[in-house]
């Protein structure tokens, strides 16, 4: 299978004893993938290629659809693909020779191509001075003999010509310029001395169109707005002036980083005016503001704007804004029970519906990733997590801010395996995104978000939460936390999901603490959600507590849980009220009290005060033993002694169930003990 490379790839000066062409097709393994710039990556305009034979001449490239197999049409965007998805065709595919990008009106980029500019060795026999003053990104052609450019710019519109051949000392050279309708084979070599990434050079542009044809009449060409407005149909009426001004405010309050050609923050512009119910000239006009004071990197004709707005119109619902509004919107009684007379639909029976969120709170390295791995396993293969808690099968969708993607690969078969799942079963429900170091926070998270269809997603795991947070907010502010979760709620009924949120206790013991101020940060963190899930250490080593504070549910029993690696288990032989306290020095006791001390407890005596022929659980005689001062620790070692002496007798109640102890056998097991 062919695969490509990840490692550093060579550049032009290291491929000068290959013939590149015959290599490409005796070894494909030779797309740079990583030198290809991001900013083309992310944009769906890629297809595949083949080497398709000719009755005279060089073989000709032709684009395939990398989805479904047939001939790619340069001017048909039905037939373009995602970057990821035209690499792994052509990693399956061994007929495909690489993969290549598809220049389109709605993008900023124009390619130059020069052919037959470079010798066997990979030196240049011409244009170097081209790829000098145009200075962008430039990498070498399949064939090996010539290269390519790609910049932002806009070929000027007199250059209506694509081909300008006779290059070069022997004249066999040709120069050609594309901003549409055309694709390119990337190879991802890149040419060692020019730029790494995609840079403007309009100017650079308008200069070599103006050497390639000097005889076009030339008129300069007009700056062209961030945005055009297009042609109002009408005069705006007051009340749509006020939508247009709610719209604008709420656009330019979003905060979402330019990628590139500043495509998501345009997209996102444009949902807004969907919510707010905008007409196509009304969204033309508030976009075109927004522009003039908050610039797109790259400029954007009203044709290209529409088809964002119609592609919006898919992923938002139109005039979802007045539904947002604090205006009154109170039902009767009668009629909310009408319309709302169920619950929302459970996906964690007892702790989570959809449309909330739900906190998991503990200390540092504590084990709550793989407690959150585990309970994402059980939503995506319908499992009951832990034992405990029933699950309403749906993918989900793990965002890893801490973990490198090498890591959760090697985490997530441990936990399967430990479970009982084979990977086929999660191979197509469980998904992970491994966002560390891409700088993303909730509100940046946006256009991501808006990416995603609508119940696709049953749950969505944020971990760790605190690295989701704007760098300029503050988790102690109850404020700042606040927006954070009302913006996770829109969200989450945005896609139709719920929110996990991983998260790390604050310094120190506790014990003491009410469930809900147990937590880093402002106290609205766990008023603001609808599950308050805590981690605390129970006295015994490798135990914990889990509490929590539920909103739609029945409140929830504390239960323990032992850690075995890779998992978490329930424990029920545990005393859940049996934290770990914090340890203050103790003071020395008088004298007199060292010598009374506690009774010695004998077999008997402790059989005697807290067993009977009445079947107790261990909880239960634990609880009253520790009522007379005897410790947890002591209280179960005398039940293990006092049972091995054959004084006390367990008995079995089925799976699941916790045993219980007595003075007298189990029923059904009388005669069969020895």
């Amino acid at each position: 299978m062919a695969s490509c490379s990840t490692a550093s790839r060579p550049t032009v000066s290291a491929l000068r004893r290959f013939n590149l062409e015959s290599m490409w097709m005796k070894n494909r393994r030779v797309v740079a993938v990583e030198n290809i710039p991001r900013s083309l990556q992310e944009r769906s305009q890629w297809v595949c290629w083949k080497y398709i034979p000719r009755p005279k001449g060089k073989p000709t490239k032709l684009p395939f659809n990398a989805m479904k197999g047939g001939q790619a049409k340069s001017n048909d965007p039905n037939t373009w693909t995602t970057f990821n998805k035209a690499l792994d065709a052509f990693q399956r595919d061994t007929t495909y020779a690489g993969i290549g990008y598809v220049f389109s009106e709605d993008d900023p980029y124009t390619g130059i191509d020069l052919d037959d500019c470079l010798d066997e060795q990979g030196e240049f026999i011409w244009g170097k001075d081209i790829v000098d003053r145009i200075d962008t990104y430039c990498e070498v052609s399949p064939s090996g003999n010539g290269v390519k450019m790609i910049i932002e710019g806009v070929k000027p519109a007199w250059a209506t010509e694509c081909v300008v051949k006779g290059q070069g000392p022997k004249g066999d050279g040709k120069v050609e310029v594309y901003n549409r309708a055309r694709y390119f084979a990337l190879t991802g070599h890149r040419i060692a001395t020019a730029s790494e990434g995609i840079m403007a050079r309009q100017e650079q542009l308008d200069a070599l169109c103006a050497e390639l044809w000097p005889d076009k009449p030339k008129k300069a060409p007009e700056p062209k707005p961030a945005v055009e407005e297009g042609k109002p149909s009408k005069n705006f009426d007051e009340a749509m002036l006020n939508r247009m001004r709610t719209c604008l405010t709420e656009i330019d309050k979003m905060k979402v980083a330019d990628k590139g050609d500043g495509s998501n923050r345009l997209f996102a512009a444009c949902c807004r005016c969907v919510e707010h119910d905008l007409p196509d000239d009304a969204a033309l006009a508030v976009l075109a503001k927004y522009a003039k004071h908050k610039p797109f990197p790259s400029a954007w004709g009203s044709k290209s704007v529409l088809k964002r707005l119609r592609s919006a119109e898919k992923k938002v619902e139109r005039g979802a804004a007045k539904k947002r509004r604090s205006g009154p919107s109170m039902l009767s009684v009668g009629q909310l029970l009408k319309d709302h007379p169920e619950l929302r639909p459970p996906v964690v029976n007892g702790l989570l519906r959809i449309g909330e969120t739900m906190n998991i709170i503990a200390p540092p390295k504590y084990g709550k990733s793989w407690l959150v791995t585990d309970l994402a396993m059980a939503v995506a293969t319908g499992r009951r997590w832990l034992d405990a808690f029933d699950t309403t099968q749906g993918n989900v969708l793990i965002l890893d801010n801490e973990l490198h993607s090498e890591t959760s690969a090697n985490r997530i078969p441990k936990v399967a395996t430990a479970r009982g799942i084979e990977l086929p079963e999660i191979a197509d429900k469980l998904f992970v995104d491994n966002l560390r170091g891409r700088l993303l926070d909730v509100y940046t998270l946006q256009p991501y978000f808006e990416s995603l269809k609508k119940d696709f997603f049953k749950v969505v795991v944020m971990d760790a939460f605190y690295r989701f947070l704007p760098k300029d907010s503050d988790e102690n502010s109850n404020a700042n936390m606040t927006d954070v979760y009302n913006r996770l709620d829109w969200y989450a009924a945005m896609l139709g999901c719920c929110f996990v949120l991983v998260h790390h206790a604050s310094k120190g013991n506790q014990s003491g603490k009410s469930v809900t101020d147990v937590g880093a940060g402002a106290g609205s963190q766990a008023r603001a959600t609808d599950t308050h899930l805590i981690m605390r250490q129970h006295q015994e080593d490798g135990c914990v507590v889990v509490d929590a504070a539920v909103r739609s549910w029945q409140p929830l029993d504390s239960l323990c849980l032992r850690w075995s690696f890779p998992v978490w288990s329930i424990e029920d032989n545990l005393d859940p009220t049996d934290l770990r306290p914090e340890r203050p020095r103790k003071k020395p006791k008088p004298k007199e009290e060292q010598q009374s001390g506690v009774p010695k407890w004998t077999k008997d005596s402790f059989v005697e005060s807290f067993v009977s022929d009445e079947p107790t659980t261990m909880k239960a005689i634990i609880a009253a033993a520790r009522e007379t001062g005897i410790t947890q620790r002591m209280a179960r070692d005398m039940i293990q002694l006092t049972e091995d002496a054959g004084l006390i007798h367990r008995w079995s109640f089925g799976a699941n169930r916790p045993v219980k102890f007595a003075t007298v056998p189990q029923p059904s097991l009388v005669g069969t003990e020895t």
